[in-house]
């Protein structure tokens, strides 16, 4: 799936950035990052 890095919510983990396409993937990540990583 391709995200607007511009608009997308975003979170980092490890040093490296993550984009999202909606906040509630965000929020899925951010509980637990390992997980998707």
């Amino acid at each position: 799936m391709e995200v607007d890095e511009k608009k997308s919510p975003t979170t980092k983990f490890n040093d490296k950035t993550y984009y999202f396409c909606c906040p509630s993937c965000k929020s899925m990540f951010d509980k637990n990052p390992a997980k998707y990583t």
